[in-house]
């Protein structure tokens, strides 16, 4: 035999053997790199959501975001959080528009860009004459040279204004993309506790050291300050009904979670001669008795507020919750809340309710009175310019000219959101505002009664912003930063909860028979 084909033959087994290692060489090679590309998506997709959660922490404390330094990096924030939302970091899926939701997301779009298009024409000089046009005028001969009329009193203020605008309305699209997982959603609500924990024992702390005439460094109290000076606990922010607003938030969010339906280790657990535990045990764990403490703490921190609107508005939330929960379900649910709601009432009461009582005492007199003059100033200034408004954010203006001669104090808010916005945008500019809001509000309401099961969430965002819309309509927490984030955040939660896929329905507090 030919020692050369000897040869041949006996290198083909070798030469296999070398293209079976590079094969495996390369495989290992390639499921290494697919599993660094797999690891480095979850690190991206895990630090997106945390500096959500960072973002919904931090946002009430430097003085609730209502200061220009404050709120001007947040929106910054939001931009980035948007750009990597966008990029599919944090969940591609979210990205995703389903049939069912696509007609109302297009009307919620539409509405939102026909808003922001009011408010460019008005900065613009494109836009008819309005009321403004004689002020323009009359600032024209003082300096001595012709300016242009616009509608907007002050583009700057509208500039800032809309910017706020756009990260509300930013912040709504990543919520909806996040927290369609419902244990990301239910981390949400934990987050917005825990930040409500933190402005409120704040307010504890300044009660009790400068009697919350501080929020940091800032006097609140007008005139000197002495140390038996006793101010209305306001937590972190400057008004004390914005914190009585943020507070009753946070009390129907963590009565959510109290209806989470965690189960207890011992649920399925029998005594040793066949007796099921008791009943009340099994219901009563450890979860449910941590938020139905800090519900306690969160009504207390309100009715420490002295937030009469605060207090009604919450009272609405918690109803409309448990209306939404408990629909059909069983007596025994019904007996069990209505003992809990009770002990907790009474016991708010006789702790923390002395300030809001004596607020509600003075109902009647004068200076509760006068948001009702300047609601009549307000609308007046609306009749002057009743389609094109007079600018976005420019209220601390229109109220300047048209300030009654009862009220001699500056004033910033017309103490009326619904109000403001019509003074400030108009007709044509406030009904897309109101659509804005009120869509996802209608479709958490719609979530939340028509699922059977895994209703909680769609109906916690319908609640927690219940209560800060119908504060509005009395004073000015949706046009706080800080408020008007977490909303926004609540309320993109609600949506994506609503039109998401419901799971395996658990057993809970509030769970059908």
């Amino acid at each position: 035999m030919d020692p050369r084909v000897q040869e041949v033959g006996e290198d083909r087994p070798r030469r296999r053997r070398r293209r079976r290692r590079r094969r495996e060489e390369e495989a290992a090679a390639e499921f290494r790199s697919l599993d660094l590309r797999s690891m480095t998506r979850q690190f991206a997709g895990l630090a997106v959501f945390g500096l959500f959660f960072l973002f919904i922490i931090a946002a009430p404390i430097p003085m609730g975001g209502n200061r220009e330094w404050a709120w001007a990096p947040m929106v910054v924030v939001v931009g980035l959080l948007g750009l990597l939302c966008a990029a599919g970091v944090g969940g591609r899926e979210g990205l995703k528009v389903s049939a069912e939701e696509s007609t109302s997301l297009l009307l919620l779009g539409a509405a939102f860009l026909l808003f922001v298009a009011v408010v460019v024409l008005q900065m613009s000089s494109f836009a008819p004459e309005s009321a403004s046009a004689s002020f323009y005028a009359k600032a024209g001969g003082l300096l001595h040279q012709v300016l242009t009329p616009i509608p907007s009193l002050s583009v700057d203020a509208s500039r800032d204004a809309l910017l706020r605008c756009l990260a509300c309305g930013l912040l709504f699209l990543i919520a909806r993309v996040l927290f369609r997982d419902r244990q990301w959603a239910k981390w949400l609500l934990l987050v917005f506790v825990t930040s409500a924990v933190i402005v409120v024992t704040y307010g504890v702390y300044m009660q009790v050291t400068k009697g919350s005439c501080y929020v940091g460094n800032f006097l609140k109290k007008e005139g000197p300050y002495m140390l038996s000076d006793r101010c209305v606990m306001s937590g972190t922010f400057v008004g004390s009904n914005n914190f009585g607003c943020f507070a009753g938030m946070a009390l129907v969010a963590s009565l959510a979670l109290f209806f989470d339906g965690r189960r207890s280790r011992r649920q399925d657990e029998t005594l040793a001669y066949g007796e099921q535990a008791n009943p009340i045990a099994k219901w009563l764990t450890g979860w449910r008795v941590t938020m139905a403490g800090l519900s306690l703490y969160f009504a207390g921190g309100l009715l420490l507020s002295a937030s009469r609107a605060g207090v009604a508005a919450t009272a609405a939330g918690i109803v409309a919750l448990l209306y939404l929960l408990l629909r059909g379900r069983r007596r025994i649910s019904l007996a069990r809340l209505a003992i809990v709601v009770g002990v907790i009432s009474v016991a708010v009461l006789f702790l923390a309710g002395a300030a809001f009582l004596h607020k509600t005492s003075l109902l009647g007199e004068t200076g509760s009175l006068n948001r009702v003059i300047i609601w009549r100033a307000s609308f007046e200034a609306f009749l002057q310019a009743p389609w094109l408004g007079w600018g976005l954010g420019t209220y601390n203006d229109v109220y300047a000219i048209h300030q009654p001669i009862s009220i001699p104090l500056p004033n910033d808010k017309a103490h009326s959101t619904p109000l403001e916005f019509l003074v400030e945008v108009g007709i044509i500019g406030a009904l897309p505002a109101f659509a804005v809001c009120a869509l996802p509000w209608a479709i958490s309401f719609l979530g939340g009664l028509r699922r059977r099961g895994e209703r909680e969430l769609p109906a916690a965002a319908f609640a927690i912003a219940a209560v800060a819309i119908l504060h509005s309509l009395a004073d000015f927490s949706l046009q706080m930063p800080a408020i008007a984030f977490v909303v926004s955040a609540v309320l993109g939660l609600g949506w994506a909860q609503s039109f998401s896929q419901p799971e395996k329905p658990q057993r809970s507090f509030a769970r059908e028979t």
